[in-house]
């Protein structure tokens, strides 16, 4: 008997101009041969916008697709959509996996934003709404920094149209240089930071797969494997994974130009 494969994958960051991702039928060949898809977080961009009605209309799509064209589809939430899904985490074979898309794993949450003084004190105000016991307990930390992440209003049109779009994204990204460093700094800080929160959220983990940061890695910290499946947004590319009873698979997803 042939075991059930579940395939995970993270930050399509559809409707982004940056994307890779420029229609979701473009996605359908990666799931041949899945029983169950899991899309890890930041699959589109939920957050309000007052500047465009675009975003809406890609939450729409999106979850449209997945009802209809992705086998046995599980959404995840990440920073961009916190409000996607009612799942922020999942867990397979008893909690021997662990899957989350990996904001909570910092006490910023995104420690490069151009955002951060809003997503710090936002993360605080859901903090001390809960009972202090509750604080440092892992369900209830990850609840709350999507909280967090909801209430964030978008500033500037997250979709732009015109010529310069992806130019203008990538900029505010990587600008000012202390949001790179500090970018750079949480790469070197995930795969620990990721192996000692699924500890702390169940005892056995093996094997934890994260987003979030886009650099995709496999890092062996003591008896915990680290998974981090990148990004559908340049320049580093990304992972897909495998996880059934038998093995987990990690394979490098090949962009074919125009898709």
């Amino acid at each position: 008997m042939v075991a059930e494969v579940t395939r995970i994958l993270s930050d399509l960051h559809y409707g982004d101009p940056a994307s890779r991702v420029r229609s979701l039928a473009a996605l359908e060949p990666l799931f041949a041969g899945a029983d169950r898809v899991v899309f890890n977080g930041d699959s589109v961009e939920t957050r309000r916008s007052p500047v465009s009605s675009q975003t809406n209309e890609i939450r729409e799509e999106f979850l449209e697709f997945t009802r209809t064209s992705v086998p046995g589809c599980t959404v995840l939430t990440g920073n961009h959509d916190p409000n996607l899904s009612t799942l922020h985490h999942l867990e397979l074979f008893g909690g021997l996996v662990f899957i989350t898309h990996g904001e909570v794993l910092f006490d910023d949450l995104v420690p490069w934003s151009r955002e951060l003084p809003q997503i710090r004190e936002f993360f605080r105000l859901e903090l001390a709404a809960l009972p202090t016991a509750a604080r440092e307990v892992p369900v209830e930390r990850l609840a709350a920094c999507k909280r967090a992440c909801a209430r964030l209003e978008l500033s500037e049109d997250p979709h732009p149209r015109h010529p310069w779009g992806r130019l203008q994204r990538t900029l505010r990204i990587f600008w000012p240089p202390h949001c790179t460093l500090a970018m750079i700094k949480a790469w070197r800080q995930l795969p620990n930071k990721a192996a000692a929160f699924a500890r702390q959220c169940r005892p056995g983990v093996r094997f934890v797969l994260v987003g979030h940061t886009h650099r995709p890695g496999v890092w062996i910290r003591s008896d915990v494997v680290v998974i981090n499946t990148g990004s559908f947004r340049p320049p580093f590319g990304c992972y897909a994974v495998d996880v059934s009873v038998e093995e987990i698979v990690v394979r490098q997803v090949l962009h074919a130009g125009g898709c």
